[in-house]
């Protein structure tokens, strides 16, 4: 197993000290893991001395874990996106969670880089993350002063183990793009700084409204793991909405309590959620011209196409014919 324990000043510090525990190196902002560590690269990119950020994308061949020690005030937005089939272990004693099952992480926390933590992944684990990190000093210079003590005091009090907001599709339609930017793209560091700002926005709104913030201390852990396990479902499968007694079966629940909770969690109903997750995987399809307008809706689970191009329009605001001519 490899151990990385470091201070968290900005995150092109962070991978440089990395590289020199794996004893290799940094080119043009990535590193390329060791075979012996596992398969992918690790981004990080300093936008200026108080705000940067880190893209992990890869799946591991080997133990790692990453321990944060005290160090820089400042918030660090995590978005995990973070599949393995082993056990895991997130936070310091005394109180770490213990992941013993197959599990998806699929959350997004905010944390006091001060405090110290701990996240432990194992072999076969597949890791997408993105890490934002801000001062305190610049975020004092864009937010009013009782919504930066109110956005610290969360974070603070975040343990980053039982505390975590949940991907929605919208995050995850901006995480998709962020992942798929090719690095030989001119463009390619503003088009990726436009998505982690976006997301900084977005992720920002909830942590100061709180809206989810409650949620573990309502909800039981086993609940709100079933419901990322079920958003997983209706996410991936396009081609034709689940029952609702096969879902509940999912997660040995009854019908009434999971649309209860699933609302509670994500916002939306089962259905609403899966119609926009299929309705967004059309528009990738369009988008990348992979297939035809009739195929596109076909895919989904579409057999008519004014009845897809109604459902698309009142989702997108446009025609798929339209979104076609103007790609």
């Amino acid at each position: 197993m490899v151990t990385y324990s470091f201070q968290l000043e900005d995150f092109e510090k962070w991978l440089a000290g990395f590289a020199t525990k794996l004893d290799t190196t940094v080119n043009d902002h990535i590193l390329s893991l060791p075979s012996r560590l596992g398969d992918g690269t690790i981004m990080a990119r300093n936008v200026n001395p108080h705000f940067s950020y880190s893209i992990m994308n890869f799946k591991l061949t080997d133990d790692l874990e990453l321990r944060r020690e005290t160090g820089a005030k400042g918030f660090v937005v995590t978005f995990n996106q973070v599949e393995t089939q082993k056990e895991g272990l997130v936070g310091l004693p005394p109180q770490p969670i213990s992941e013993k099952k197959a599990f998806f992480r699929n959350d997004i926390f905010l944390t006091e880089s001060s405090n110290p933590a701990s996240l432990r992944l194992t072999a076969g684990t597949t890791v997408k993350r993105l890490l934002i990190y801000c001062s305190h000093e610049l975020a004092n210079q864009y937010l009013p002063a009782d919504l930066h003590e109110k956005l610290a005091a969360f974070a603070r009090a975040n343990s980053g183990a039982d505390s975590p907001l949940f991907i929605n599709l919208t995050h995850r339609t901006m995480l998709k793009e962020l992942f798929e930017i090719n690095n030989n793209d001119p463009v390619s560091q503003i088009k990726r700084l436009s998505v982690v700002i976006h997301l900084i926005e977005r992720s920002l709104h909830s942590f100061l409204r709180q809206e989810q913030a409650m949620l573990p201390r309502t909800v039981k852990k086993t609940d709100l793991e079933s419901m990322q396990h079920i958003e997983q479902i209706l996410s991936s499968r396009l081609e034709g909405f689940p029952s609702l007694e096969s879902l509940a079966h999912e997660v040995y629940m009854s019908t009434s309590k999971l649309k209860n909770l699933f609302k509670q969690v994500y916002g939306d109903t089962l259905y609403d959620y899966y119609n926009k997750s299929r309705l967004q995987r059309a528009r990738e399809l369009l988008l990348n011209g992979q297939v035809s307008i009739k195929q596109a809706g076909s895919e989904i689970g579409f057999s008519n196409l004014s009845h897809f191009a109604k459902a698309f329009r009142k989702e997108f605001g446009i025609l798929p014919r339209d979104l076609v001519k103007g790609r």
